[in-house]
């Protein structure tokens, strides 16, 4: 049971160690991030939502005055939240 673990902790941290991620340096990185469709976070999008989409707008919610742009989409592009 404890040599389990033990193997389970290393290869877990060898791919954590191993992955390559920068954390978001690289300027020609990529500007999302993508969780098995259920949910993807894009920056600086301003891109228009389709139209078989629920889209909400961040000043829909609430007033503020500094817009980043964001855009985040649920479950499979169903919902649409706009930072812009």
């Amino acid at each position: 049971m404890r040599i389990q673990r033990l193997a389970l902790l290393s290869f877990s941290l060898a791919a954590l160690v191993f992955t390559g991620c920068d954390g978001g340096s690289a300027q020609m990185g990529p500007k999302e991030a993508n969780l098995l469709g259920l949910a993807k976070v894009e920056k600086a999008a301003y891109s228009p939502s389709g139209p078989t989409t629920f889209a909400l707008s961040s000043d829909e919610l609430y007033t503020r005055k500094n817009f980043q742009g964001g855009k985040a989409t649920l479950l499979w592009g169903l919902i649409t939240l706009k930072d812009y």
